[in-house]
């Protein structure tokens, strides 16, 4: 299973930061970090690590709380209470940020299909991320202070019909989140998009409302999605998802340069080490969901090519409803080449 991944990787981080119950407060002495995941988890462990070594690296003159489980703030709100300085620092998916900053949608266009998830990091470490978090920063108030770490893959999940190729998702019924470009690319496999809460999925899928989900393999795993009837899975090199690092402007302004320059070197060298830890979760994973019955399956090079080829008259249309920048276009083209 991936328990032994998981304990790896804490003690990789050497974890052991120990967490306050007490109320917030964001000061220069004290950065309050919230998470929306349980101690074990690998977003949680990162945030300890790099808390402890925060402060190990600063003599001491930077202390830190971290506070998990969405004790105070849940993954889709703590992005607002960090650009209030009600939270100092958190960690968000990209979804949720990109109905912010719209120009973030750039992550789930065709053009991107294919690329692997240290290409895709590699592009958001240099000029395209850099535009991206000028853009969030000045939308939000906060500062982006480093490097993306990892969400992971978005896999496409069936129950009885079989998902093993593009082929099979011909008029499937799929339920996604929302947005422009998910519903675009279930379009362009064939697929019929069922926009629907993650709240609703499982009964949905359980009932036969929807044929297939897409979602991360993380969540079919914890939450159990193999007891509402999932059989198969399918990852068609298409979406990575990415946790964006924020901070309090008022925080980060309490830093003197030394002390920001430490917080970005420590922040940047905890990431690196999650970016391998989420990719080689991912395997553990589909371990797991092997052992329960599921045939997870992978879109060839040649297919997922194919397909972008299938998609790309379609980008335009989505580039267009999202406004998205030329300048920020060219560089994720420019990436993939």
């Amino acid at each position: 299973m991936f328990k032994h991944l998981r304990l790896g990787f804490i003690t990789l981080l050497a974890t052991g930061f120990s967490i306050s119950a007490s109320e917030p407060a964001v000061s220069a002495d004290k950065l309050v970090i919230s998470t929306a995941t349980p101690p074990q988890h690998m977003q949680t462990t990162t945030m300890r690590w790099f808390a402890e070594e925060l402060t190990k690296r600063s003599e001491g003159n930077l202390e830190t709380e971290v506070f998990d489980s969405s004790q105070l703030y849940n993954a889709r709100d703590v992005g607002k209470a960090v650009a209030r300085g009600d939270v100092g620092m958190a960690t968000v998916p990209s979804p949720y940020l990109s109905r912010v900053e719209a120009n973030i949608n750039v992550l789930d266009l065709p053009v991107l299909n294919g690329m692997s998830e240290d290409a895709r990091a590699a592009m958001l470490d240099g000029a395209l991320g850099t535009m991206l978090n000028d853009k969030l920063s000045a939308k939000m108030g906060v500062v982006v202070p480093g490097n993306w770490p990892i969400l992971g893959r978005v896999y496409y999940w069936s129950t009885e019909k079989p998902l093993t190729n593009f082929e099979e998702f011909k008029d499937m019924q799929v339920r996604i989140p929302g947005g422009a470009a998910p519903a675009a690319r279930v379009e362009g496999m064939g697929g019929v998009p069922v926009v629907m809460p993650g709240s609703d999925m499982p009964l949905a899928l359980q009932q036969g409302t929807v044929d297939a989900t897409m979602a991360s393999i993380e969540s079919v795993v914890t939450q159990k999605l193999t007891d509402v009837g999932i059989k198969y899975g399918f990852w068609d090199q298409g979406i990575v998802g990415f946790l964006i690092p924020i901070v309090s402007q008022s925080y980060w302004d309490s830093l003197n340069d030394e002390e920001q320059s430490i917080f970005t070197q420590v922040w940047n060298e905890g990431v690196e080490t999650q970016r391998k830890a989420a990719i080689a979760l991912d395997g553990e994973y589909r371990d797991t969901l092997k052992e329960l019955g599921v045939t997870i399956s992978d879109a060839t090079t040649a297919d997922a090519e194919a397909m972008k080829d299938q998609m790309m008259p379609m980008q335009q249309k989505i580039v267009d409803k999202y406004e998205i920048a030329p300048e920020i276009l060219d560089l994720a083209v420019t990436a993939t080449k």
